[in-house]
């Protein structure tokens, strides 16, 4: 995977264009009215090419899942900056750290 489709923003779009493309098929299939007696062949193949676009988008979003998966796990994930989490996170270190001091100058006394 090229380094410019590591980074969050590139993952959050592919994975929205995959939902995106789960969900139209999905919904094409829901859609999906029978028709006079002679259109019966042409429903069933139409079927058959919406069951087969609906499966391969769920295999691209597994894919997804996948290549992310291993991009956290090898450390090759680019995310841009920090999050709020890891904010508080610090913050709350940071004042645990200090409590830790002043308790252990109280003890010195």
């Amino acid at each position: 995977m090229e380094s410019n489709q590591r980074t969050s923003g590139a993952l959050l779009e592919r994975a929205n264009g995959d939902i995106g493309a789960l969900i139209r098929r999905f919904e094409n299939i829901i859609e999906y009215k029978p028709g006079d007696r002679n259109a019966a062949a042409v429903d069933a193949y139409k079927m058959e090419v919406e069951t087969a676009a609906l499966i391969r988008a769920a295999e691209d979003i597994l894919s997804l899942t996948r290549t992310m998966k291993e991009m956290w796990l090898f450390g090759k994930l680019d995310t841009v900056g920090t999050n709020e989490a890891e904010e508080r996170a610090d913050k709350s270190a940071r004042g645990v750290e200090e409590g830790l001091r002043r308790l252990m100058a109280a003890e010195k006394k």
